[in-house]
């Protein structure tokens, strides 16, 4: 795997998940449980936009935008950055 190949999938897969989720909240401060771990690329369907990443703490399937994976490829090493927003109470069905 070439560090180029791998250092952008890092940031496609990073900047397509920490983005909206930073977009959303107002401030910084909302964002609980942060956490960030490296992995490697089991399985892509770039026309779907899933991806499969394997890490230490076990397998994560993502949802990304399909074109936020073009240059990812199985086998390229990427870095996961998560962080959770409580938004309240789940609403109840009535």
């Amino acid at each position: 795997m070439n560090s180029l190949n791998a250092m952008m999938a890092s940031l496609a897969l990073l900047g397509i998940m920490a983005g909206p989720a930073l977009a959303q909240s107002a401030g910084s401060d909302q964002m609980k449980g942060r956490h960030a771990m490296q992995g490697q690329i089991t399985s892509v369907d770039e026309k779907k936009g899933w991806v499969h990443v394997k890490t230490d703490e076990g397998t994560m399937i993502l949802r990304v935008p399909p074109e936020s994976l073009r240059n990812v490829k199985k086998g390229d090493t990427v870095k996961v950055s998560l962080a959770l927003k409580d938004t309240g109470p789940a609403k109840t069905k009535e």
